[in-house]
């Protein structure tokens, strides 16, 4: 593999961070492309090789699609780069952290198919991740060979009407040719959705791979048209257009961290709607002069979309006040002695 660094996402927003010293040392970008339990693994002009991640130290810990820079002489720990956009999430079974999806992404694909699966209060979830990460959304209906897939698209034309969505059968190359477009030189698309929509399959097409080099596809059930899930780690892939596409394991819970601006963005109906309430503290109950209640009554406000909106919202209230504590509890706690990493545990390159 030739590194070409423009080609894999590298512009002026990462070059404008090399400072001076590193620029005259010769520090080398290197770019995320798989990540492990205690190690990255990363692109560079070396070829692909193995980090440790103790190098970072406890922050600025690297994510799938993170940009590095190396010292040629290694004796240095790389450094993180400043990244222009990350999908996170909170952490499965933890009540604040936030655990990183992947870092740098220009578009989501947001994938489902149409079948039981597909979920609208699920879909706005994910909106709401790429609206808060200021990351362009598409929504990919899969599966649309098996079923009536018109009756699953105008449910998604619900969600906005500047909303990108493409239903297709991912074995119709000619229907895969609007993704294609956005997988130019230099662009970095991720993909995210449950397990079993068919998510390793579209990514196979995209990227052109098969036999070994594929990923792994499973049989759909005979009772719902489900696949089983296959992708288990995350990890950036060549595509034939000359960008990178990230694909990420099937999402069982997807709870979002601070993201109020995000689900503000994609609720703009009701964010328009409590502005216009009598009084600011309305709580849209049984107040007089509500807006909300009042386009609820008449039909204006879709009840499942405010349901769903105070769910959101809720979860933010939730985060916010655990993150606080924790940060309440540190405060109080001693420092910790802060261990020396080796700096050589770095695969050759």
């Amino acid at each position: 593999m030739i590194f070409d660094p423009e080609k894999l996402g590298w512009r002026s927003f990462f070059q404008d961070q090399i400072t001076p010293d590193e620029a005259s040392d010769g520090w080398q970008p290197a770019r995320v492309c798989q990540g492990k339990a205690r190690r990255c693994h990363v692109w560079s002009a070396h070829g692909t090789h193995a980090l440790a991640i103790n190098l970072f130290g406890d922050k600025g810990l690297p994510a799938v699609g993170d940009w590095l820079l190396l010292d040629p002489t290694k004796a240095q720990r790389p450094r993180r780069l400043q990244r222009f956009s990350a999908l996170t999430r909170k952490a499965p079974g933890s009540r604040f952290a936030t655990q990183v999806l992947a870092a740098n992404v220009d578009t989501l694909l947001i994938v489902t198919a149409c079948n039981q699966e597909f979920n609208v209060g699920r879909i706005e979830r994910y909106l709401a991740l790429a609206a808060e990460a200021q990351i362009r959304p598409v929504l990919v209906l899969t599966k649309a060979d098996l079923t009536n897939p018109e009756i699953f698209v105008q449910q998604a034309r619900t969600l906005g009407e500047h909303l990108q969505i493409e239903c297709l059968d991912t074995r119709d190359p000619y229907q895969l040719e609007p993704l294609r477009k956005l997988c130019g030189p230099g662009q970095t698309v991720a993909a995210l959705g449950s397990s079993g929509v068919g998510k390793s399959t579209l990514i196979n097409a995209l990227t052109g791979l098969s036999g070994e080099a594929a990923q792994p596809v499973g049989e759909a059930r005979a009772d719902d048209n489900k696949g089983k899930h296959t992708t288990t780690s995350r990890s950036l892939h060549h595509l034939p257009a000359g960008g990178v596409l990230v694909d990420l394991p099937g999402i069982r819970e997807l709870q979002l961290t601070e993201a109020a601006d995000g689900i503000d963005d994609i609720f703009t109906e009701i964010t328009a709607l409590i502005t216009d309430c009598r009084f600011t503290n309305c709580r849209h109950t049984s107040e007089p002069g509500c807006a909300i209640a009042a386009a609820l009554a008449d039909g204006k406000l879709n009840p499942r979309r405010w349901e769903n909106y105070l769910k959101l919202q809720g979860e933010q209230k939730v985060y916010a006040k655990s993150k606080a504590d924790l940060a309440k509890r540190d405060d109080k706690r001693p420092t910790k002695k802060i261990t020396k990493h080796r700096l050589d545990d770095v695969d050759q390159y």
